[in-house]
């Protein structure tokens, strides 16, 4: 067997990093009213680099963190095409990470060219949670290491199985919510429930317009908190190692944290801070959600 290369988790672990930073960034770009600044693509107004603008230079750095990302996922596949193993066991993973990011790079300049479209936004987003998912898919595969020699190890737990796939189904749900926020911050509905935790005054406010968007998130942001809790009720009595309850106590903590930032954004009327951090834990949530299911399904 060919010895693993040295380089690749940690080139995978500083990409996913690299891309975690992209999609806070893209937050800001977002929520600062910056995503028209350089109304062209790929350059700025026919030039390399743009004049100094506030707005102008957060468009511009969101893009040059986008092409970091893009040179250190082509070093990724240099990596895993020139190892027979990591061939075998992230070829395909490798092939559709950079097919995503193909559509990525594709989406963010339909989106500049486009003027900021809600439905292109709104896909933008969520390819980022795509790629971000198959570069940690990756990074759990060749952190796990090579099987130790020895007894077979016994039959996985099946109800570790069957937390491994309520994990998926909450982290499914953290994707389509993601969405949903970027359609909701994109479409201009943030404030179109001022009041917490009724919705102009009503629990069942009528879903049509900016108010039927808004609430919409509200509902799928209950949903969530049934889901983890309910995934961590259900993991208490399980004797799980420690790589797999790690992530679902995290879970819990990012859950806490990210329903106290989403009350915020209505309180405080969506300060930038508050909506960059909202969206970032969104992230590490849907992240740590990922792990766990993957963790679950080896314990």
């Amino acid at each position: 067997m060919e010895p693993r290369s040295g380089r690749l988790p940690s080139l995978l672990v500083a990409t996913l990093a690299t891309v975690f930073v992209l999609v806070i960034w893209g937050g800001v770009v977002r929520l600062s009213g910056s995503g028209l600044a350089i109304p062209d693509w790929p350059l700025a107004g026919g030039k390399l680099i743009p004049p100094a603008h506030p707005n102008v230079l957060i468009e511009f750095g969101h893009r040059v963190i986008a092409m970091l990302v893009g040179f250190m996922t082509l070093a990724i596949a240099i990596v895993v095409f020139r190892s027979r193993e990591y061939r075998r066991s992230l070829g395909i993973l490798t092939v559709v990470a950079l097919i995503t990011l193909a559509l990525q790079v594709f989406m963010g300049g339909r989106v500049v060219l486009e003027e900021l479209p809600v439905d292109r936004v709104v896909a933008h987003l969520l390819l980022a949670f795509t790629f971000f998912a198959i570069l940690l898919l990756m990074a759990l595969r060749v952190t796990e290491g090579p099987l130790s020699p020895g007894p077979p190890s016994p039959s996985p737990d099946p109800r570790a199985r069957f937390l491994g796939r309520f994990a998926h189904l909450a982290a499914g749900a953290v994707f389509l919510q993601a969405g949903l926020g970027a359609w909701v911050s994109s479409s201009g509905a943030a404030l179109a429930c001022p009041d917490f935790p009724t919705c102009q005054g009503s629990w069942l406010p009528p879903m049509t317009g900016l108010v039927g968007i808004h609430y919409a998130h509200r509902l799928g942001a209950y949903a969530i908190v049934v889901l983890v809790l309910g995934l961590l009720l259900a993991a208490a009595p399980v004797p799980l190692p420690p790589r797999a309850r790690w992530p679902l106590r995290f879970s819990g903590i990012l859950l806490a944290v990210q329903v106290l930032l989403g009350i915020a954004n209505v309180v405080v009327r969506v300060p930038l801070p508050v909506s960059v951090a909202h969206l970032g834990t969104a992230l590490a949530l849907f992240g740590t959600l990922m792990t766990a299911a993957y963790e679950l399904k080896r314990a």
